[in-house]
Parts: structure tokens; sequence; C-alpha cells
């Protein structure tokens, strides 16, 4: 197993209690948590099951399965729970851009008590970790409040120009190394049609 492997599997689960004074528990999500993020997701309303999954209808299975069974050495899955019930999650998957691209969801009766916020500010530490370039996403454009949570974690926002319906947030971590400027070559080991060629 990896040194990116063992970090990923060694997310450290932090609890919080939140306005009303419940206790919740941030953590990496497991394979075993696919019955409670059924449940989790099927409970949402129509309109949050649309802001996240661009779907009000039902969530495949499959689109379950691949949140919980995540590629362990690039991509993070979290959850927060209240006891044993989750009621909020989060992602972000590593693109070949080397790229986070995340997504959030918070149960409607938890909305509005910075799960969404605190998932966010979560995620940005993991991708720092691991050296990535930048986070992304896709938020639908009459989601305001997403996209004020997300202004406010340091996202920048602008519609999306091929789509009017999506707005993208964006937020850079690292720029990209700049190679060093070649040193001149010494005229004792170039090549005979070095200069030929230069």
């Amino acid at each position: 197993m990896n040194e990116q492997r063992d970090a990923q599997a060694a997310i450290s689960e932090e609890s919080w209690t939140v306005r009303g004074g419940a206790q919740v528990t941030l953590r990496a999500a497991r394979v075993s948590d696919h019955g409670r993020l059924r449940a989790f997701v099927d409970g949402l309303s129509r309109e949050s099951r649309y802001f996240r999954f661009l779907t009000g209808g039902p969530v495949a299975n499959e689109t379950l399965a691949r949140f919980v069974s995540r590629r362990q050495d690039r991509d993070v899955a979290l959850v927060v729970t209240f006891g044993e019930v989750i009621v909020a999650n989060a992602e972000y998957v590593v693109n070949d851009e080397g790229l986070a691209e995340l997504a959030v969801v918070v149960a409607d009766n938890w909305q509005g008590q910075g799960l969404g916020r605190r998932l966010i500010q979560r995620l940005q530490q993991l991708a720092r970790a691991a050296s990535l370039r930048g986070m992304r996403g896709d938020v639908l454009s009459e989601n305001r409040r997403m996209l004020a949570i997300m202004r406010d974690c340091g996202f920048a926002t602008r519609r999306n120009p091929e789509d009017s319906l999506l707005h993208e947030v964006s937020l850079t971590l690292a720029e990209p190394r700049k190679a060093p400027a070649p040193s001149a070559p010494s005229a004792e080991w170039l090549p005979r049609d070095w200069f030929a060629a230069n």
C-alpha cells in the first residue's frame, strides 16, 4: 500500500455540536455505508436531489456504489453522520488534469447549520495535502445558497459558457511548476551536430 493510499485511509474523524445541541461526526465514507447512503439520498427533497444529481427522480444504485468505492489512491468521499444516520455527504474525483471535481449535498432538515461549509473546507484541506492543482465543480445557477457558500470558501464563480443553467466554481490550490530554464550546455560534451541544430 503506497503512502497516498495510507493517507486516504487515515482521514481523521471529527465531531462537533450544531445548533440545537446535536452532535455530528464527519468521517470517510465506507463500503458498509451503502444502505445508509441509499436512505439518505431517498430522503432528499426533489429539489435537493435535483441540485446534487441533476435529476429529481430516483438515483441509481450504481451511482451510490461508486461513491462508497472510490479510487482510494486519488478520490475522496466523506459523510456526516448523526448517530448511524447520514445527514450530508461530499466527494471529489481527481480528473486527468489534476483537478478535484467536487460535489456536496446536505439533508433538507439539516441545511443552514454549516455542514456544507465544513465539508467543502475539509475537501480543500485534503486536496491541498494531496498536492492537487485546484478544485472545480458545476452548480446549478438557481442554487444560490450553494453558490454563496462556495464564494465564502474562496471559490471563483462564473456562468458556464456552454450551459446557462450551470455556474462553474473553481479554486486554484497550486500553480503549475515551471521547469527551470535550461543552462547552456558546456562545449566539452556537446554532440557534434548541436551547433548546427541550434
